[in-house]
């Protein structure tokens, strides 16, 4: 544990955070990999140049600040990011070298001497951190590892079989090359892929959610092709053969068995890991009628896996809605709003009353205006649960 003084240190520098946040996150990556180009193995190269991974981590540097006395309410954040770094194989030997670099930055931005007691506290604080992060992925490592079919590390699959399904998205069935066992996930789950596109002189992984059932023989992916995405471009490239290498599925984005109802939401592409939790939905014979699935897409053209969300819908008995922003077909023509939301709600008799639970997914502008649709709507924070693509920013 930290001492009382060296959390009031910390803590004290929490306005100077706020202020420098973000040059010195830009500055520890600017030296992180200038000493250690083999980093960019590992992290997203393209999010470095678009501002997003430095902007995280400032924000996460802050919280941490923010909370030094109250660790337990960082434990959320901690198992989500824990997850993606077990997506990106991140080890313990790597943490002493960020530690380095990140209080290197804090000396060189805020022109601290040698041996200042903020940096002394800092780099406590720092160790504390370190220790838990490693501490929970080896428990998510072991996990993965023990579970029938698991595994740890880096293992190839190959892809077996790729589908269009829409002009965008296509979806890839994966199976691992040893022919051997993979095991169950939970809806909303995602993996880690590494792959090294031609365009790029470094490794690259990206994070997918998976879109099928959790105990499939394969593992499916459905991909839209971004138009700067590296990866995502060169998978829209491959064919049935292209050996990929996957982290074991992992992720907190998941079903909550305690809630009697559910609602989903889904933007775009976003309907991936919302189809994944459907499925643990049906599988733990949750009525049909305490769930409600609302899809949003551009037009009829880019409705992503619609025919099988429709024969779900119509096995199982639930309400399916979909919204488009132009063309007919819809259920809703515009953007969502509280309105027609609240109608699809009460026609299903689902309310605020602490027994649903509302998910989402999608680009962050979507997620944004859904999160704060159903917060305008009466839903407390702790029923809403969703994910980002990318870097864990605020919505």
């Amino acid at each position: 544990m930290l001492s009382q003084e060296t959390i009031n240190t910390v803590k004290s520098t929490t306005s100077l955070l706020a202020e420098h946040g973000e040059a010195i996150t830009k500055y520890f990556y600017q030296r992180l990999f200038e000493l250690h180009p083999e980093l960019k193995n590992v992290f997203n190269q393209v999010n470095q140049k678009r501002g997003d991974q430095p902007r995280a981590l400032a924000d996460a540097v802050l919280a941490y600040a923010n909370n030094l006395d109250n660790i337990e309410a960082l434990v959320p954040v901690v198992e989500r990011i824990a997850h993606k770094h077990v997506s990106l194989g991140i080890k313990p030997e790597q943490y002493p070298i960020v530690g380095e670099n990140l209080l290197a930055a804090i000396q060189n931005v805020l022109k601290l001497p040698d041996a200042h007691p903020a940096l002394l506290a800092w780099e406590e604080a720092y160790g504390l951190l370190a220790n838990i992060f490693i501490n929970t992925e080896e428990s998510i490592y072991k996990a993965n590892e023990d579970a029938e079919g698991g595994w740890r590390g880096f293992r190839e699959f190959e892809i077996d079989k790729v589908v269009t399904e829409t002009p965008e998205v296509k979806s890839f069935y994966l199976k691992p090359t040893d022919g051997k066992n993979i095991p169950a996930y939970s809806g909303g789950q995602y993996i880690g892929l590494k792959v090294n596109p031609e365009d790029s002189e470094f490794d690259e992984i990206r994070q997918y959610s998976l879109s099928g059932k959790g105990d499939d023989s394969f593992l499916r992916i459905s991909t839209k092709a971004e138009f700067s995405g590296l990866v995502s471009n060169h998978l829209h490239q491959s064919e049935a053969g292209a050996k990929v290498l996957l982290q074991a599925p992992t992720g907190v984005f998941t079903l909550n068995s305690k809630a009697k109802k559910h609602v989903f939401i889904s933007g775009g592409v976003g309907v991936t890991p919302m189809i994944s939790i459907l499925y643990d939905a049906l599988k733990k014979e949750i009525q049909g009628e305490d769930l409600l699935f609302i899809q949003c897409a551009r037009d009829q053209e880019n409705i992503i896996l619609k025919d099988e969300l429709g024969a779900l819908a119509t096995k199982a008995s639930f309400n399916y809605k979909i919204a488009l922003e132009s063309g007919n077909g819809a259920d809703h023509l515009g953007y969502l709003n509280e309105e027609i939301v609240q109608k699809w709600l009460d026609e299903n008799n689902f309310s605020t009353d602490g027994q649903t639970d509302i998910y989402f997914c999608g680009p962050k502008p979507f997620m944004s205006a859904v999160n704060q649709l159903f917060k305008g709507l009466g839903f407390n924070e702790e029923r809403i649960h969703y994910e980002t693509f990318g870097p864990s920013l605020e919505l």
